[in-house]
């Protein structure tokens, strides 16, 4: 049972970490490449925490099997959880339309807000010039000339979202407007 609570206090530690290294990320780019942010903040957090863990709570370990098996789980426990807290919240935060309609509706007089106002305030341009920038910037996509082209990387991400589309029966409206079937 100590080992047990001595692995959950690893995986506590990484959290300790990852906080204030997260909020100064995030703030210090201003949500600028957020997710490779996220991504080196929960990395460095969980190698961070598993080797304090390794040296503060080593002692504690019935063997030193146990001790590098907690340090290296508590560190992974904490990477599965950081990213999952991480998808739900800053992520969904910077590129939820959803998110980003209702916040508008909430801050509206009386939380509420009528549909023209909201198109004024959240453009159709706004969404796509953000996510266009990030797939620029992520290497999804890249110039050449007056022409976007896919990188190696885009091309995987690209197919294994359209399959995913496709394998769940999804309806993806804006691929009937490229088919010309949206005409």
């Amino acid at each position: 049972m100590r080992d047990a609570l001595l692995y959950l206090a690893i995986a506590a530690i990484c959290g300790v970490v990852f906080v204030p290294m997260h909020v100064v990320a995030v703030r210090a780019r201003r949500g600028e490449k957020l997710v490779r942010s996220l991504a080196v903040t929960i990395a460095l957090s969980a190698v961070i925490g598993a080797a304090v863990g390794w040296w503060v709570l080593g002692s504690g370990f019935t063997s030193q099997d146990t001790r590098l098996l907690a340090s290296v789980a508590g560190g992974l426990t904490f990477a599965g959880y950081a990213g999952v807290y991480c998808l739900v919240g800053p992520i969904s935060v910077d590129r939820s339309v959803s998110s980003h309609i209702a916040e508008l509706v909430f801050l509206g007089p009386g939380h509420r807000l009528k549909q023209a106002d909201l198109f004024r305030l959240y453009t159709h341009a706004d969404v796509l010039e953000k996510r266009f920038r990030d797939c620029l910037e992520t290497g999804i996509i890249e110039r050449r000339g007056e022409e976007l082209a896919m990188t190696p990387w885009g091309a995987t991400i690209a197919r294994f979202y359209l399959a995913l589309g496709k394998g769940l029966g999804m309806r993806l409206w804006y691929l009937d407007r490229h088919n010309g079937q949206g005409r």
